[in-house]
């Protein structure tokens, strides 16, 4: 498959064939499509194949140009073949916003390093949701109450509780599906609405010497605007102090109030019920990669996340749902090694 994807590059590369590549792949983290950095005639390119997906594959497409035309920080498409599912595209980079913030040195800097990207993620959800056409949505054009119980909550359940923690139904504590339901009814009929990434956390942010990237943002939808800045100041990858998520947030809803007009009490009231429902969806996705996708690593911040949602559930929005309180904390503070161990095909 690299040297087909290589091949294609060559063909649509820009200006004509750049003669020798150098290529190496890039990490594509949680998704099936396989990256390549390449570098031919002095410039770096990315090349993108995903033959499996065409729906996914119209989404990304139709969303970086309609990112990229609200002056977004997506990557220009150099190239691409729909039917083949095959893109080439600018290089954004090879840095991360979470390596970044793993090496702030202090209170300070971390959030001086956030303060472009709450400026991008503010106009994304002020201006995203214009001109939008929902039919590109590849499952889906909106995150309801519905679809938050199913693959939010219901993937945390099937694949961290029941699976990875290997609880059985009979150990569910009565009363969990109904906190469930009223959680994914609130957190979905939350407002104020607008564009939603779906998955705007720190290693979806490229941060190459001060310059800001978007990337994996074909999921996007219409839902809860507290979806994305959730993701971002819950995100495992760069576990946040209480203090500097309460600064983050403030300088979040500054920044979104600038762009136009904004319910902030609105937000501040479906805040928790939407984190609580992103941190689940987490859950979820970390254990099902490692045990079905073998990608074991995801296993390191199940516990950050575990910690996160575990405390959101003690603030007082959220103290009646007491069945979902009482099952976290009925789980180990640590999970064993074999909780994310990789299942044999056949239990897959």
């Amino acid at each position: 498959m690299p040297e087909a994807l290589k091949s294609w590059a060559r063909e649509n590369w820009p200006g004509g064939d750049p003669g020798s590549i150098n290529w190496e792949p890039v990490a594509a983290d949680g998704s099936a499509r396989l990256f390549l950095r390449l570098t031919g005639r002095g410039q770096s390119l990315v090349a993108m194949s995903n033959p499996a997906n065409p729906a996914e594959n119209r989404a990304w497409h139709y969303l970086a140009g309609h990112l990229g035309g609200l002056g977004l920080p997506v990557a220009r498409v150099l190239a691409a073949d729909l039917e083949r599912g095959l893109f080439l595209m600018e290089d954004l980079g090879r840095g991360s916003l979470q390596e970044a913030a793993l090496a702030a040195a202090g209170p300070e800097q971390l959030a001086s390093l956030y303060e472009p990207v709450l400026a991008m993620l503010a106009r994304l959800q002020a201006k995203g949701g214009q001109g939008f056409d929902l039919s590109v949505c590849f499952d889906g054009p909106e995150l309801t109450p519905a679809f938050l119980r199913e693959r939010e909550a219901g993937y945390f359940l099937e694949e961290f509780i029941l699976g990875a923690c290997g609880l059985g139904r009979e150990g569910l504590p009565p009363g969990l599906d109904r906190d469930l339901d009223r959680l994914c009814q609130l957190a979905g009929g939350a407002r104020p609405r607008g564009l939603v990434h779906r998955d705007f956390q720190s290693r979806n942010i490229v941060w190459q010497n001060g310059r800001l990237g978007l990337v994996d943002f074909q999921g996007a939808r219409l839902g809860p605007a507290q979806y994305d800045l959730a993701a971002l100041l819950y995100d495992p990858y760069v576990d946040l102090e209480p203090e500097t998520r309460i600064l983050l947030m403030e300088r979040y809803l500054a920044l979104r109030t600038q762009e136009g007009p904004f319910d902030r009490e609105a937000f501040l009231q479906g805040w928790p019920y939407v984190a609580a429902c992103r941190l689940m969806q987490a859950l979820g996705a970390y254990a099902f990669l490692s045990r079905k996708r073998g990608r074991t690593h995801f296993a390191l911040y199940a516990e950050p996340a575990l910690d996160s949602l575990r405390r959101l559930c003690e603030e007082p929005a959220l103290a009646g749902f007491q069945s979902l309180g009482g099952l976290l904390e009925s789980l180990p503070g640590r999970l064993p090694p074999e909780a994310f161990r990789p299942l044999p095909e056949e239990k897959i």
